[in-house]
C-alpha cells in the first residue's frame, strides 16, 4: 500500500474495523480469510467475506410448483427457507 492506493484499500480497512472477515484471492482463483493482513498485493486481490442469503420459497405439495410468495389461503403451499452456500 502507498499513497496513491490507500484510498482503495479503505473500504476493506473499515470492514476489518467493523468485525468483517477480510479473504484474499489465490492464483488458483480460491478466496481464503486472511488471518494477518498487511495488503501487500493490489486491492483486487482481496475482498470482504460475502455472507450467505436467506431466501423464502413456496413449494405446493400437489403440484410441486415452487412460487416466491404464498397464493391465498391454500394449505397446499409449504414455506420453505432456503440459505446460500458460498464456496
Amino acid at each position: 500500500m502507498n499513497k496513491e492506493n490507500a484510498k482503495d484499500y479503505l473500504p476493506l480497512v473499515q470492514a476489518m474495523a467493523d468485525g468483517k472477515i477480510i479473504q484474499f484471492n489465490h492464483i488458483d482463483g480460491h478466496w481464503e480469510d486472511s488471518v494477518n493482513l498487511e495488503f501487500g498485493f493490489d486491492p483486487k486481490y482481496y475482498r470482504v467475506k460475502p455472507e450467505p442469503r436467506t431466501f423464502v420459497i413456496y413449494i405446493n405439495k400437489l403440484t410441486h410448483q415452487i412460487c416466491h410468495k404464498k397464493y391465498g389461503s391454500d394449505s397446499n403451499w409449504e414455506r420453505i427457507t432456503v440459505q446460500e452456500v458460498l464456496e
